[in-house]
């Protein structure tokens, strides 16, 4: 009687396990990055949402102007030059300053009990410094977030309304000015 495997079959399982392995590691891989994508869209659509409420319970918006407490602005610019167009009534903000506010919740790090990142999490670098327009087109507030790059716009950015129409664009920073994507 046999006992064991010999070391053909031994070869062909390692063999079949191996081509299995090649197979399957790059789909997870690929899931468990657009997952994190999804993420990272989610907290920015969060950040948005954050912004709009803060306009919308701070700002008087008769007449597309922007006017309020000044000490409930964020800060004291009320234009906004983005790819080259001036926005007359718009404020730029942080998501730290959203967050300070208590528009935005932030997230526990390591063993602290306190909140304090709002994390990326694909990389896990702090976005706190981040920024959001706040501006307002026909007497509504509206928020665009600003990314760090156009390739994260292209992933994240949804359609918005601006005038009469809806398209798709994004603000993000390009060298030192804020630029437009499509």
């Amino acid at each position: 009687m046999k006992k064991g495997f010999t070391l053909v079959e031994l070869l062909g399982a390692i063999v079949i396990l191996a081509v299995l392995m090649l197979v399957v590691t790059p789909a997870v891989l690929s899931i468990a990055r657009k997952n994190k994508e999804n993420m990272y869209c989610g907290k920015i659509k969060t950040a948005i949402k954050a912004a709009q409420l803060y306009g919308e319970e701070n700002f008087k918006y008769i007449d597309d102007t922007i006017e309020g407490d000044e000490s409930k602005l964020m800060e004291d610019n009320t234009i906004c030059n983005i790819g080259g167009k001036i926005i007359n009534h718009c404020q730029i903000t942080t998501i730290s300053n959203l967050a300070d506010k208590g528009y935005l919740k932030l997230e526990k790090v390591g063993k602290s009990s306190v909140e304090t990142e709002f994390l990326d999490p694909r990389n896990f670098t702090s976005m706190l410094n981040d920024q959001i327009a706040i501006y307002i087109v026909n007497k509504r507030i509206n928020a665009q977030f600003i990314y760090n790059n156009s390739k994260d716009g292209k992933k994240c950015a949804d359609s918005v309304q601006v005038g009469g129409g809806r398209y798709k664009s994004f603000y993000y920073h390009s060298e030192d000015s804020i630029d437009v994507g499509q």
